[in-house]
């Protein structure tokens, strides 16, 4: 899909976090990432972003991640 679309990212408004831990939920419409950064100091996690999409979505972007990683491990 990325081949197809141009992407504009605004670093301003976009911000990239690094998380240590995620939660997985779905239903029967969509499977939701909840994506949590730790608290110093506690078991606690903030969550810090949260993304959803249809199964099939899902599917396709657990691909191209498995493929993105195969080829960075290399």
């Amino acid at each position: 899909m990325a081949d197809e679309v141009s992407f504009n990212v605004d670093p301003s408004r976009t911000p990239i976090y690094f998380v240590d831990s995620y939660v997985i939920t779905s239903d029967n419409h969509a499977v939701t990432v909840n994506m949590a950064q730790a608290v110093i100091g506690g078991e606690q996690r903030n969550i810090v972003a949260r993304f959803a999409m249809t199964a099939e979505q899902a599917k396709e972007f657990l691909g191209s991640l498995n493929d993105h990683l195969e080829k960075f491990e290399r």
